[in-house]
């Protein structure tokens, strides 16, 4: 390996990857975005290759720089619990992290991130997890119930005093059980939905406005029976055994979609795609526990989040 490459090249990198703007890795690293921008062409001098594209939007990893990705950040975090382990105290007090998350992050990506962060972690650890509806996360976090949750964006009065680091955001999606009759017509006329049992969010969360303003952008009226709920796992149980129609957020269902257990009834609907992302208070100072999971979790969203988010 060319002896020019340094530690700092590899910390500049991934921390530019991992949050995608030259800002945000600056101050993670606690240099100014000049040394970023020197650091990252150095770093392609070194290899020959581009490996960042950096516009307004941000920075997006080209095909090498994708590559090079991979294996900087598996060397990385294995020098880290090389060095980890040599510096760790028995008696060193358990990292304690409180943390909240929407049920789609619980399903889809929590379990990963997870491991992850207990295989770099080489300290006793009390994980302590939280799942609720967007509103109840925001009110815990106030309260300082929780130390971070993974939510959707609030009210700007839920937001108060509140940092919001986007993830990625999903579009709605209207689904019903593989083998609906609707499903079964050669074409699902949209106008019929409403003459089946629908499944939405409760008035007064987060996500009901968004499903009430994509019922009428597809011209469906309000069905004449609801059923009001935030359990996802109900939902997705109860469309499995009834003809009922569900309209929720694609993560939800995204699983049962790819299995063959439910079916779309229309393509993703534009114009719905909610942010989800890292909330914490402004107040409350980033430990390094907490940091490490955002991190984490913006690692394994990356390619979920679209270009300029």
């Amino acid at each position: 390996m060319d002896r020019r490459l340094k530690l700092r090249h590899f910390q500049c990198f991934l921390s530019a990857a991992r949050s995608r703007y030259l800002r945000e890795a600056a101050t993670a690293l606690n240099i100014t975005q000049a040394a970023v921008t020197k650091t990252l062409n150095e770093l392609e001098e070194i290899v020959g290759h581009r490996l960042v594209v950096r516009d307004r939007s941000g920075v997006k990893l080209t095909h090498q720089g994708e590559l090079f990705f991979h294996y900087a950040a598996a060397g990385m975090a294995s020098l880290e619990q090389g060095y980890d382990g040599l510096q760790a105290d028995p008696s060193a007090p358990r990292i304690e992290v409180r943390l909240g998350v929407l049920p789609t992050v619980a399903a889809r990506f929590l379990p990963r991130a997870t491991s992850r962060f207990l295989e770099e972690t080489r300290r006793s650890v009390n994980f302590s997890l939280l799942t609720g509806h967007n509103q109840h996360l925001l009110e815990l976090l106030h309260r300082g119930k929780v130390d971070l949750v993974v939510a959707r964006i609030g009210s700007p009065d839920d937001m108060q005093q509140l940092e919001f680091k986007h993830l990625y955001a999903e579009p709605l999606v209207l689904v019903a059980r593989a083998g609906h009759p609707l499903c079964q017509s050669g074409g699902v006329r949209l106008r019929d939905v409403s003459g089946y049992p629908f499944l939405l969010p409760p008035v007064g969360t987060r996500i009901r406005p968004l499903v009430e303003q994509a019922l009428t952008n597809l011209g469906i009226p309000m069905p004449g029976t609801v059923i009001e709920t935030v359990s996802n796992t109900f939902g997705r149980s109860f469309l499995r055994g009834s003809d009922a129609v569900w309209m929720i957020s694609y993560g939800v269902v995204e699983d049962y979609i790819e299995a063959g257990l439910l079916s779309l009834l229309a393509d993703p609907i534009e114009n719905t795609s909610d942010p989800v992302g890292v909330i914490r208070r402004k107040d409350q100072e980033m430990d390094a526990a907490t940091r490490q999971i955002t991190q984490i979790l913006l690692s394994q969203t990356r390619h979920l989040r679209p270009l300029g988010q």
